[in-house]
């Protein structure tokens, strides 16, 4: 549900903050107070355009709506010089916090671009008086279909470029194969070329480094060892000494002995470095057709030998597809007319009660119906396109409901949401109650409280049966050109009931008021 509304620089209002509380919230006050700016406010956040609103307190207005249900959210939207949409203050699109808005949120109002209004909204209200199984079984039912074809038109596609792309795969499989790469081979490759390559220099200086440790010899070291050790039986440091050096003798020693060996091993063959550079040249040849490493090469041919196996029984797995696709089309048929069916039935007592409830609402000669139009093929929530068509008078044709007036449209979407509980966990109306009155006015009170016992709702009314019914009174307040929202609770609203009773404070309308909400 909505927690708290903040609202920044929005026309009139400076700055002013709405808390709602769970069940039916009411929002009342003077003609021209800025009630509806609010309703703006939330239209904002679900996509409408902001022009005009940015009020004169700064070059943009701001828009924060906290939310809390099964987790938190707040979503937030700037608009003006720096307009930027967010949820949990991370930047998102303009789509993205419109979508995660609608999670949250349905607003009933005529300026407000109504998802009632799309047919995606209105085929999910008639399919929320279905068992879910039906749309399931078919969802499930078009979701293999689709696999299968897509499947199908692959191998179909795979097939008539068969010959062209198994000779491709056999070349680059064969290519492949005949150079037999190692994982890593071009680098241990590398490593020896390099030495062949400069094995001049590598003979120059490991031959002066052997010549530096042999012609002077170590016998200044031995000569050193023998001294230490000498001095050892005085003191244990020097005796320690002595280990350590010749400890590092010994070292020098197998020093010597290794650069001998490396010195008779640099042999220079001519026809060893050729053979490098030509097989490193294969591998590089092989990196840039199929891969940036060896190991890439190697799963490269690996995809080419089971693309080709597959090629190979493509024709026996495509007559397998096109067997499974004509069962799975008589079952997606079949799924979908069960769907067909059971929308029919819905549509035919939804457009019952509907008209019931209108009536109820003040429109007793209204017209509602929920028209479904066959598509040309299935689609992936069934058979049929649905639309709802309505009509408040006998002479005047069902249209759609773009064709209703506000007070209309909240009225039918008030009494939707009774019948089928398909609605977000907040819901806004405003304009409800043009035109309604005596006894209608206490029905339309009893049924907006009906559905705060499911829903949290936020009204607009000028109908103190509709106030009288809230587990929240807000009212909007103009003074000196601002506007602020007070929570009204005792004295406070029993005035306000008095007000949107008579216009006046008279002892007549402050007694009515209280009786108003002291009614059961």
């Amino acid at each position: 549900m909505l927690l708290r509304l903040e609202v920044k620089n929005l026309a009139a209002i400076r700055e002013a903050a709405l808390e709602l509380a769970p069940g039916l919230n009411v929002l009342t006050g003077e003609t021209g107070a800025g009630k509806s700016l609010l309703v703006d406010a939330l239209a904002l956040l679900l996509g409408e355009r902001a022009e005009g609103l940015i009020g004169p307190y700064g070059d943009s207005l701001l828009v924060t709506a906290f939310f809390q249900g099964e987790g938190e959210r707040v979503l937030s939207r700037r608009v003006g010089a720096r307009s930027t949409p967010r949820i949990d203050g991370e930047v998102v699109s303009l789509r993205e916090l419109q979508e995660e808005a609608e999670r949250w949120l349905s607003l009933h109002a005529q300026h407000a671009a109504l998802s009632l209004l799309s047919p995606k909204r209105q085929r999910e209200i008639l399919d929320a008086l279905l068992s879910p199984g039906y749309l399931q079984a078919y969802r499930e039912a078009y979701a293999r279909h689709q696999a299968l074809l897509q499947e199908k038109e692959a191998l179909e596609e795979a097939l008539r470029a068969k010959g062209e792309r198994e000779d491709l795969l056999r070349f680059q499989l064969r290519e492949i194969r005949e150079a037999r790469p190692r994982p890593g081979e071009d680098r241990e490759l590398e490593e020896e070329a390099r030495r062949l390559r400069h094995l001049e220099t590598l003979r120059e200086r490991a031959g002066r480094a052997y010549a530096l440790l042999t012609e002077e010899g170590l016998s200044p070291w031995e000569s050193a060892v023998r001294e230490l050790r000498q001095g050892g039986r005085y003191d244990p440091t020097l005796e320690a000494l002595a280990k350590d050096l010749e400890a590092a003798l010994e070292g020098a020693e197998a020093v010597v002995r290794e650069l001998e060996g490396y010195l008779e091993g640099l042999e220079a063959d001519p026809g060893r470095l050729a053979q490098l550079e030509e097989r490193l040249a294969l591998l590089e040849r092989l990196k840039r057709k199929y891969g940036p490493t060896l190991e890439e090469v190697l799963a490269h041919g690996e995809r080419a030998e089971a693309e080709l196996a597959a090629l190979e029984g493509g024709e026996e797995r495509l007559l397998e597809v096109r067997k499974d696709l004509l069962k799975a089309e008589e079952a997606l048929l079949q799924r979908g007319t069960e769907l067909s069916q059971a929308r029919q039935g819905a549509a035919k007592k939804l457009a019952r009660a509907m008209e019931e409830e209108l009536a109820a609402l003040g429109l007793p000669q209204a017209r509602f119906q929920v028209v479904l139009t066959p598509l040309p093929e299935p689609g992936p929530f069934g058979l049929e396109e649905v639309a709802f068509r309505f009509a408040a008078h006998p002479r005047l044709p069902l249209s759609p409901l773009s064709a209703a007036s506000g007070g209309e449209l909240s009225r039918i979407a008030l009494s939707l949401a009774l019948l089928t509980g398909a609605e977000a966990p907040t819901v806004v109306f405003d304009e409800m109650d043009t035109g309604v009155g005596g006894e209608t006015a206490w029905k339309l009170a009893e049924r907006l409280a009906r559905l705060g016992e499911k829903r949290q709702v936020l009204v607009v009314t000028h109908l103190p049966q509709v106030a009288a019914r809230a587990h929240r009174h807000l009212k909007v307040v103009k003074e000196e050109g601002e506007v602020r929202v007070e929570v009204l609770e005792g004295e406070g609203r029993v005035r306000e009931l008095a007000r949107l009773l008579s216009g006046q404070y008279t002892e007549a309308a402050l007694s009515h008021a209280r009786l108003l909400l002291e009614a059961p």
